[in-house]
């Protein structure tokens, strides 16, 4: 009886044994912190922002160069929107929300002040308005979003987006500032460890570079645009008739050959006059060409070095998010590996030990019974 209960136990333990076993199964996941719901709320806000920036900044650049004639203004108008939304989108889609929230707030309203009072409430003459309606309009829907992300830190982040944009304003149109991480982090007394925390899952980083990706190839179209139309503008060639200097060429063309059918001593004098006009015409031309081909050249220089930053730092993105990403798979694979040996050596217990101890119980079995008789 004592050796049927044993065989029934026997085989319990087997089967426990193998059912546990379905905990070998390899996880593939990732063990890196998922980004939290308010951050991936943060993410998401400020990335709808990018579309609003754009577009208010646009719409009052093409206004303020559409409804003037004032050259400089133009041009200011140019560069505005070119610089204006390059930073937007440098700031905007950073890896952590938070951060990136602060940047383009702080971005936001200080360029607000510089077209209402700073340096550049000149820029636009008597458009100017237009420009400091936009900004402003803008800095509203920013405060908007910080208060629907940060909600009761709320206070806490705007009074160091309040020192910042008065304490350092933006002093030319370029409006370039490097990112606050550390001052933001410092100002919240948290240490490095936590400031430089998960980047999100796999999955998260991809969405992140997805929308960055999208919104980055429709913006160099748009660069590239308005940097051939601020050649032009600077170079004045989109002042260019190109009919009237046909007619003029014709109305010349006809004086020639009137002069040249009249003949007589004012024939010499009035081809003198002419080859003297055609000649300084054709230098003029040289001029301009010689210009605009100096400032083609830089404006293209300037044009790759742009590339060449957003390159490094898309690439520098890319390599951080790998780094991190191998390093977690790593670890997983080595807990994993762990867990299989562990498992596999209770196997071989279970395999080695469990039929000596069968035999042996047996044994004595046999060994009591023999005794007893």
């Amino acid at each position: 009886m004592n050796l049927k209960y044993f065989k029934y136990s026997i085989i319990l333990s087997f089967f426990f044994v193998f059912q546990s076993c379905s905990l070998l199964k390899v996880n593939l996941e990732s063990d890196t912190e998922p980004l939290d719901n308010q951050m991936i709320e943060t993410r998401n806000l400020t990335h709808s922002f990018v579309n609003t920036f754009f577009h208010d900044v646009r719409v009052a650049a093409d206004s303020i160069f559409e409804n003037t004639e004032n050259k400089e203004v133009q041009v200011n108008a140019l560069l505005w929107k070119i610089i204006a939304t390059q930073q937007a989108k440098n700031k905007i889609f950073q890896i952590n929300p938070e951060v990136a929230l602060i940047d383009t707030w702080i971005l936001t309203t200080t360029m607000s002040d510089f077209l209402e009072k700073g340096i550049g409430s000149t820029m636009f003459a008597e458009q100017q308005p237009v420009a400091i309606n936009a900004s402003k309009k803008l800095a509203v829907k920013i405060d908007e979003i910080a208060k629907k992300s940060f909600k009761s830190d709320y206070d806490e982040a705007f009074h160091f987006v309040d020192s910042i944009r008065k304490n350092e304003p933006f002093t030319s149109y370029d409006f370039y500032r490097e990112t606050l991480h550390d001052n933001w982090y410092e100002y919240q007394k948290i240490p490095d460890s936590i400031a430089n925390g998960s980047i999100g899952t796999l999955s998260q980083v991809l969405s992140d570079f997805s929308t960055k990706f999208a919104v980055g190839g429709e913006q160099t179209l748009y660069q590239s645009q308005w940097a051939t139309e601020l050649m032009l503008k600077r170079s004045n060639l989109d002042q260019l008739d190109l009919t009237k200097i046909s007619e003029d060429f014709n109305k010349n063309t006809e004086e020639l050959l009137r002069i040249l059918q009249e003949g007589g001593v004012n024939l010499q004098k009035d081809v003198l006059a002419f080859q003297a006009d055609y000649r300084m015409s054709i230098r003029a031309l040289n001029n301009n060409l010689d210009s605009l081909s100096i400032f083609a050249a830089k404006e293209m220089a300037v044009f790759r070095d742009s590339i060449s930053v957003e390159r490094k730092a898309i690439m520098s993105d890319l390599d951080n998010t790998s780094e991190k990403i191998v390093k977690t798979a790593m670890e997983e694979l080595r807990e994993t590996i762990k867990d299989v040996l562990f498992y596999l050596i209770i196997i071989l217990i279970v395999i080695l030990l469990i039929p000596f101890a069968l035999g042996y119980m047996t044994g004595r079995v046999f060994t009591k019974n023999k005794n007893s008789k």
